[in-house]
């Protein structure tokens, strides 16, 4: 997420750069085996008109090794709460053949959210597809992990890319379900509609590459 009215604004700024698409990093809010791609930034906003525009913002730069830090951001307006965590991911896998993606990460690095330094271990592996199913899906893929403190133990999700270009999003996270669908709306612009734990919320995303 974001410090400020700084990474408020970096959504569009990056929009006016100009994006490429970047590998997954998240299910929804659960990690994903993936790292985005290197030297890539990828942001993300999302807020909830039946919640007083509650929103979540994040910002992911990922290194030329691929370790990724991302600024995650939660403000509440209903609790006149909000916070902002610094997470670190570190990629050792990457999925290819029988190999599934995999990777370590940590989340609120400094304490100053509510995650604490949680640890976790995330795996994604994308599945085969028929002739039959690759008329209708460009991928389709698992995830898998557990994570420590307020990420409350295992997680699982699965993630499909239709060839029209739709994304479908879903996981298990805490214990709760959160479900996410995302279109292009414009080259490399993607509008979000997104449930967590039955909360809807709206926005957008965008990627970049050097």
């Amino acid at each position: 997420m974001r410090r400020g009215c700084f990474l408020a604004s970096l959504p569009a700024a990056l929009g006016l750069l100009g994006v490429v698409s970047a590998r997954a990093d998240r299910i929804v809010l659960a990690p994903d085996g993936n790292t985005i791609a290197p030297k890539s930034v990828k942001s993300e906003f999302v807020f909830s008109p039946t919640r007083d525009n509650d929103n979540l913002t994040w910002v992911q730069i990922a290194t030329g090794q691929g370790i990724e830090l991302e600024t995650a951001r939660q403000a509440s307006r209903t609790d006149h709460r909000s916070f902002t965590t610094l997470n670190v991911q570190y990629p050792l896998l990457t999925d290819i053949g029988a190999l599934p993606a995999l990777s370590l990460g940590v989340r609120d690095l400094f304490g100053t959210g509510l995650e604490h330094g949680a640890l976790y271990v995330a795996a994604s592996k994308s599945l085969p597809l028929s002739d039959r199913q690759a008329r209708l899906l460009r991928q389709l893929k698992l995830s898998a992990g557990a994570g420590t403190g307020w990420m409350d133990g295992l997680f699982i999700g699965v993630q499909a890319q239709f060839t029209a270009g739709i994304h479908v999003n879903a996981e298990l996270y805490r214990r709760r379900p959160n479900v996410e669908v995302t279109l292009p709306v414009a080259r490399y612009l993607r509008a979000n509609a997104t449930s967590l734990d039955g909360v809807l919320y709206y926005g957008v995303s965008f990627s970049w590459m050097r």
